[in-house]
C-alpha cells in the first residue's frame, strides 16, 4: 500500500470543501477504483458530485488508514517482545499487588548503581532513581497489554496501541536514562572506555543481571555503529551499509538523531 498516496488523501480531505481541487480529487477517485467511466462522468460536472467525489475518497481512506494501523500496531508489537524479553518484564515470580513493585528498588538496580553514585550531580543521581520508576511502569503496562482480550475487543489494533506506544517511549527514555549516568565523568577523572562505560561499572560485568548485560550489549552495537558509520562515510560500500543496517535493527531504543544521521547517509 502506497502510504504517500494515503497521506495526500487525506490532505485533499482535509482541505476546506470550498477550497478543493475537485479535479484533483477526481483523479485520486480514478486511481482508487480504476474506473475510468466513472470518471468520465464525474469530469463533466465536478461541482454537481462535488460531494459524491469526498464520500467515495472518505470510504476508500478508512480501509487505507485501518490497514496502515494494522501494519503499524503488528510492527509496535514486535518491538514490544523486544522489550520485554530484554528488560524480563515476564520475570514475576510472585503475584503483585496493585501499586507493589514485584521486588525493591534497592534490589532491581543495585547491580547497575556506580560505586561513586553518592557524588554524582543530583541531575545524574535522579536518572537512576527515575529508571527505577519507568522499569516498574513498564511492568505495569506490560500486565496491562497481556489483559486484554484483542479475541472480545471490536477494535483490538486502536486498543493497544496506546499501550504499545507508551512502552516504546518509556524503554527508549530508560535507555537513555542509562547511557547518561553511566557515561557521565566525575570529577574525580573518572575516564570511559570505548563502548562508553565507567571503568567500575566495566568491573562489574561478571555482577551483571541479565537486564544489565543487555544493556552493555545496546552500547556496544551502538559503538560498533559509530565506528562503521565513519568508515562508510570515507568509503561508503554497500557490504558496509548491510553491516550497519544489522546493527541498527538490533537496537532496541535507537536515537531519533541516529535515525536521521542514517536516513541522510542513505542507510536507512
Amino acid at each position: 500500500m502506497d502510504k504517500q498516496f494515503t497521506l495526500k488523501l487525506q490532505e485533499w480531505l482535509n482541505t476546506p470543501a470550498d477550497k478543493r481541487n475537485l479535479n484533483l480529487g477526481a483523479t485520486y477517485l480514478l486511481q482508487l477504483t480504476n474506473n475510468k467511466i466513472l470518471y468520465k462522468n464525474i469530469s463533466h460536472d465536478l461541482k454537481g458530485h462535488a460531494q459524491f467525489i469526498e464520500f467515495k475518497i472518505k470510504r476508500y481512506l478508512q480501509y487505507r488508514l485501518q490497514d496502515m494501523t494494522q501494519e503499524e500496531v503488528s510492527a509496535m508489537q514486535l518491538k514490544v517482545d523486544n522489550i520485554v524479553k530484554v528488560n524480563a518484564l515476564d520475570n514475576v515470580k510472585a503475584p503483585v499487588s496493585p501499586g507493589v513493585s514485584p521486588r525493591s528498588v534497592a534490589q532491581e538496580f543495585r547491580a547497575g548503581k556506580r560505586a561513586d553514585h553518592d557524588t554524582l550531580p543530583a541531575e545524574i543521581q535522579a536518572l537512576y532513581v527515575e529508571n527505577a520508576s519507568l522499569m516498574q511502569k513498564m511492568r505495569e503496562l506490560h500486565l496491562q497489554l497481556r489483559n486484554l482480550s484483542t479475541q472480545a475487543s471490536t477494535c483490538p489494533d486502536s486498543d493497544r496501541y496506546p499501550f504499545l506506544k507508551e512502552m516504546i517511549e518509556l524503554d527508549k527514555r530508560y535507555h537513555q536514562n542509562w547511557q547518561a549516568y553511566d557515561s557521565f565523568a566525575a570529577s574525580s577523572g573518572e575516564t570511559l572506555d570505548g563502548s562508553g562505560v565507567t571503568a567500575t561499572t566495566q568491573s562489574k560485568v561478571a555482577e551483571q543481571t541479565p537486564r544489565e548485560t543487555a544493556r552493555l550489549e545496546q552500547k556496544n552495537i551502538l559503538r560498533q555503529i559509530n565506528l562503521a558509520k565513519g568508515r562508510y562515510k570515507k568509503n561508503p560500500s554497500e557490504k558496509l551499509k548491510a553491516s550497519i543496517l544489522s546493527l541498527y535493527q538490533q537496537l532496541t531504543a535507537p536515537s531519533d538523531a541516529l535515525a536521521a544521521e542514517l536516513k541522510l547517509l542513505g542507510i536507512l
